[in-house]
């Protein structure tokens, strides 16, 4: 697993692209992006439809001891949706089976 420092730095690299890119493309289909405390993931999400949501959800991991971000897009009804990705995210980062 990486280190609180090792996680946090990966997310914030993540995060202050998005946060550029929003800023300079203006793109017409809004990004909302939200992490948690200790920097382990960060979510891109927007609305397809009203009742659609699509997610790329980004997990700080370690691999062969370094530390990595996975990837993994989800699409579909909204609740299941986020449910689906927040499984797969806290089983990347150990904390499900």
């Amino acid at each position: 697993m990486p280190t609180a420092g090792s996680r946090e730095e990966a997310m914030d690299v993540l995060q202050a692209w998005i946060d550029q890119y929003a800023r300079r493309a203006h793109p017409t289909i809004p990004l909302a992006s939200g992490g948690e405390a200790g920097g382990a993931q960060v979510r891109l999400k927007y609305s397809p439809s009203e009742d659609t949501i699509a997610i790329l959800h980004f997990v700080a991991v370690s691999r062969d001891g370094r530390p990595a971000i996975e990837a993994r897009s989800f699409e579909g009804p909204t609740a299941e949706t986020s449910v689906a990705a927040g499984l797969w995210a806290s089983g990347r980062l150990g904390r499900r089976p």
